[in-house]
């Protein structure tokens, strides 16, 4: 004979761990300046897309206005633009 103690803990399963999903911290739309060199508004982009972490931290897709150039950064290599508020 077996006590309902022993049969709960045969099917219990284990907790399951919630996973923490970092968020980006800067949203579609606002401007970006990269932090090395001297910042200017020439040298703003405008997020185009959020992209996952490849082992490095987030990364942002993003287009300059004065020539449409794209490229790829990583949240900690970028500042927010002067006088650009973060909710568009």
């Amino acid at each position: 004979m077996t006590n309902d103690n022993e049969t709960s803990r045969r099917f219990r399963r284990p907790a399951q761990r919630l996973a923490v999903v970092p968020s980006h911290k800067f949203p579609i739309g606002v401007r970006v300046t990269q932090k090395s060199g001297a910042p200017t508004d020439a040298d703003s982009f405008h997020v185009t897309r959020h992209l996952p972490d490849a082992g490095a931290g987030l990364q942002y897709r993003m287009k300059r206005d004065r020539d449409g150039q794209e490229r790829v950064a990583v949240e900690s290599a970028l500042e927010l633009v002067a006088g650009d508020d973060l909710i568009k």
